[in-house]
């Protein structure tokens, strides 16, 4: 394989983004919310290159869905298509296109406080975490009509997730917080949220991950917890379905079903997780650990009424490409190509095509987003003086 990049810089001194939905959504270093149609950025693009470039970044980042459609992968079959489509892309390994930020828009909500930590928006709300506690508005670009900023917990907080009607916190030894996330309430929304009740799943959290339904739990221990959820199909006034969330069992060690794997390749005697071995993080449902130079992909299976259990699925070829930082990973994210692992070396992707590596230094964030419908393989990477929108492609096979 022969993987080139389509880098969409802005610059600036950002703090965390999302792209959700058709907008690009963007934190400063002072907490405040700024935002952007993804069209305007594609008119950018052409005018700061040309169509045949803003043609790349629509498939490649604003798109990346269409990267595994059966259409697009028909069209690049051809040779020749395939040649002039990547054309832009052959002659360095990342093409970078710089727009400006004067289309940004100020969003009508008050600045997070505090230093931001995490932020996730989730079905028109925006929860955000700092060390100021966490913060919870309502949001919705075509409108962006003013709305209160609630603060759900004054506790410093590092993480936080939301889906499936439920968003979970990680709060350090205050711990691992959950609370429903209502919906149809308009603006009374704040009234339902100050009501709920939080609920603590464990009693320690550095930090949690989602896997589908079910959340895993970063604690005290060097191994995860797995939190399974039990779902319902719910029916929204407007159609939609979603599987929500009525419950969540107590914290599961995935200790004996780890040792059981990993014991292949490890004495049981040396079966000392942080030391043998690293779990570097999970990414929905898959696990990603490391031993010696040799990474391995793990498959947890939550079978409804059935044990956890924790299967091999298979290993990365990383080669002499793998960083002697990976180890010390601070987040693991799907991407439809593979693993996002953001460590203190850098940020590199992990899959099939082998390593990818996207910063060789330390980035302020670094953003994947397996569940949207349009963003699957596009990362979003926040440095210290700019935001990177990136997407790849192969462009093997083309005489690059």
């Amino acid at each position: 394989m022969d993987i080139r990049r389509l880098t969409l810089r802005i610059p600036g001194l950002w703090e965390d983004a999302w792209l959700y939905r058709e907008n690009l959504l963007v934190w400063d270093r002072h907490g405040q919310l700024f935002y952007v149609p993804i069209h305007t950025l594609w008119r950018r693009v052409e005018q700061a290159r040309d169509h045949h470039h803003a043609v790349l970044a629509d498939h490649l980042v604003f798109r990346s869905e269409r990267k595994s459609s059966h259409e697009f992968q028909d069209l690049l079959a051809i040779p020749s298509v395939k040649r002039e489509f990547v054309a832009p892309l052959t002659t360095t390994a990342e093409v970078i296109v710089e727009i400006d930020a004067s289309d940004f828009r100020q969003a009508s909500i008050e600045a997070t406080p505090g230093n931001l930590t995490d932020t996730v928006a989730y079905g028109n709300r925006l929860f955000t975490t700092s060390d100021a506690g966490v913060f919870e508005t309502q949001f919705d670009a075509r409108y962006d009509e003013g709305s209160p900023l609630l603060q759900v917990h004054s506790a410093p907080a590092t993480a936080i997730v939301a889906g499936n009607g439920q968003f979970a916190v990680s709060l350090g030894e205050v711990g691992l917080l959950s609370r429903e996330v209502g919906f149809g309430d308009g603006y009374g929304w704040i009234d339902s949220a100050q009501e709920a009740i939080l609920e603590t799943l464990a009693p320690y959290s550095r930090h949690v991950t989602r896997s589908s339904v079910h959340l895993v739990n970063y604690g005290e221990s060097p191994i995860p917890d797995f939190i399974r959820a039990t779902t319902h199909v719910e029916r929204r006034p407007n159609g939609f379905t979603e599987n929500i969330i009525t419950e969540f069992s107590e914290p599961a060690s995935l200790d004996e079903s780890l040792r059981q794997v990993v014991g292949q390749d490890i004495p049981s005697d040396e079966f000392r997780p942080g030391e043998a071995f690293d779990v570097l993080g999970n990414a929905n449902y898959r696990l990603l650990i490391q031993i010696g130079d040799e990474v391995s992909v793990l498959n947890m299976l939550a079978t409804r009424d059935r044990p956890l259990r924790v299967n091999p699925y298979r290993r990365i070829d990383v080669g002499d490409e793998l960083p002697r930082t990976l180890n010390q990973a601070l987040s693991t994210q799907a991407l439809r190509s593979g693993f996002l692992v953001e460590h203190v070396g850098g940020v590199h992707v992990l899959g099939d095509s082998g390593v990818i590596e996207l910063a060789n230094e330390l980035v302020v964030q670094a953003r994947t987003f397996p569940a949207s419908r349009r963003y699957v393989d596009t990362v979003v990477l926040v440095r210290e003086g700019s935001l990177d929108l990136v997407g790849f492609i192969d462009v093997d096979g083309t005489g690059a």
